[in-house]
């Protein structure tokens, strides 16, 4: 019991480091890119996003990682299981920005549907239209390419070791 806590912590921390890792490496790539300071980026990441977009995104990508790090790390029998485990994950994250987006466009519509529109407050209206449309369009592109990239990791991997499985299991050749 104590050794599958130690593994579980182990992987746990291996994936914290790749996620926070990886976000260290984009800020780092974003902020020399544009010369932009990196509060200023997480101000926008959550007024624009949203905290619960971040959160959820966030927790699958860590399960998604968590993933990848027990493809590279346990027998063959577990393999399948942890890699249609992250092919899940990485799919509902897809779901997931399709999801709000939509919602983003719906409360765009619903904002325009309810808002009376005339010359006093046609500015205020197309500025929450557009936050909504703004939150809508962003999570669809930050959270498909994010899926598409988790995805081809996992697939990559996976493959990797059924080909090496191969190479060393005499008994699998001959069949």
């Amino acid at each position: 019991m104590i050794n599958y806590l130690l593994i579980g912590f182990n992987q746990s921390s291996q994936a914290i480091s790749i996620f926070l890792g990886g976000i260290v490496l984009t800020l780092f790539v974003y902020v020399g890119y544009s010369d932009t300071n990196p509060s200023f980026i997480f101000e926008w990441l959550i007024s624009t996003l949203g905290y619960s977009f971040l959160i959820i995104t966030a927790f699958l990508t860590f399960m998604a990682i968590i993933s990848i790090i027990n493809i590279n790390n346990c027998e063959n029998r577990r393999r399948k299981f942890w890699f249609e485990t992250g092919l899940q994950v990485s799919n509902l994250i897809s779901t997931l920005a399709l999801t709000y987006t939509l919602l983003g466009i719906s409360l765009g519509i619903g904002e325009l549907s309810s808002s009376k529109l005339d010359i006093d407050t046609i500015n205020q209206t197309i500025s929450k239209l557009t936050q909504q449309f703004s939150m809508a369009f962003m999570t669809s592109v930050i959270g498909l390419p994010l899926s598409g990239l988790l995805r081809s990791i996992l697939i990559i991997i996976y493959e990797h070791f059924n080909v090496q499985s191969l190479k060393t299991s005499p008994k699998l050749l001959s069949k």
